[in-house]
């Protein structure tokens, strides 16, 4: 019990962030007609859930490693990127097959998987300019 509870105090913003996206995947169409939109509205929507999702699991799994190093272990793969990218195209499988009118695109999930390789690069960089030592004078 106490390492689950561990694991929402932990990591309480990326399952923010992945219930949003659940809501912003599954809700009704309907639910976002004030919305105003712009061609491909939709991709830049799915890069931007997909690059926050990515930057908030590896800001928690870091914040979560006590060491405070940038760590690449499988765990942390599989977590912070592969983790992003299989949900993308459950959620994909899923609107086309049960959620109606909603419908599963190909061009949508790679959006998302172009938006967790933003994501990685930003918290790279973010942790690699955060760590970086002041120049000696």
């Amino acid at each position: 019990m106490a390492k689950t509870k561990n694991f929402f105090i932990s990591y309480w913003k990326s399952i923010i962030v992945f219930i949003g996206i659940l809501y912003l995947s599954f809700a009704p169409p309907s639910a976002f007609k004030s919305v105003p939109t712009f061609s491909n509205a939709d991709k830049v929507i799915h890069f931007l859930m997909y690059l926050g999702l990515t930057a908030v699991l590896i800001y928690d799994s870091r914040k979560r490693n006590k060491t405070g190093k940038y760590s690449y272990s499988i765990l942390f793969f599989i977590a912070c990127i592969v983790f992003p990218i299989v949900l993308g195209g459950i959620i994909e499988i899923l609107q086309g097959a049960y959620f109606k009118p909603r419908s599963a695109s190909w061009v949508d999930w790679f959006a998302d998987i172009a938006g967790v390789v933003a994501g990685w690069g930003a918290a790279h960089l973010f942790f690699k300019l955060k760590n970086k030592k002041p120049a000696e004078k």
